[in-house]
């Protein structure tokens, strides 16, 4: 069950604000990549860049405290995780058309976000089932634009970043 706690002390996920302006990022770069596709490779690293420089000096924002070994941890196995993964979707469906490569990726991204669970709180990890699915049904739902899932894909890792971020509810999985 997830809880609400008070949010007087320490948060139980203080990396919850850098991992919110990363998704912010991303999301924001990854939804120019949809709606300016002639540059969607500057989008993407601009996002990327952007996420990772932001997330790093959410670290001079008043503290939430310190986060475990677990939580580093996780953070950096999640990455693990995903770069391993990325490597086999791209090796799988490299041959398959934009649709199933990009869909694959996706997938990859919404696995990490789920084991960035232990690092960032359950919100993440909603996150990744919802974007998960929503890869899932962009990989067989011919009748709908792929380009679909990737706008439903970046909308949901801004909002949710947005949520992270300005409000970092102390949610956790007690």
């Amino acid at each position: 069950m997830i809880t609400l706690l008070d949010v007087a002390a320490d948060h139980p996920y203080p990396l919850i604000r850098g991992g919110g302006l990363f998704l912010i990022c991303v999301g924001t770069g990854f939804l120019l990549c949809w709606l300016l596709p002639k540059y969607w490779a500057q989008c993407a690293i601009a996002g990327g860049v952007a996420g990772f420089i932001a997330s790093g000096l959410s670290a001079l924002l008043p503290s939430l405290g310190t986060p475990s070994a677990v939580q580093i941890s996780a953070l950096v196995g999640s990455f693990l995780l995903e770069a391993g993964l990325i490597y086999l979707a791209v090796t799988r469906y490299k041959d398959a058309g934009d649709r199933k490569l990009i869909m694959a990726i996706l997938f990859v991204v919404g696995i990490h976000f789920i084991t960035m669970g232990l690092a960032h709180g359950p919100l993440i990890a909603i996150l990744g089932v919802l974007t998960t699915i929503n890869a899932a049904i962009g990989f067989h739902a011919k009748a709908i634009t792929w380009k679909a899932f990737g706008v439903t894909d970046a909308l949901l890792k801004l909002g949710f970043g947005l949520v992270m971020f300005l409000a970092y509810p102390a949610l956790t999985y007690s």
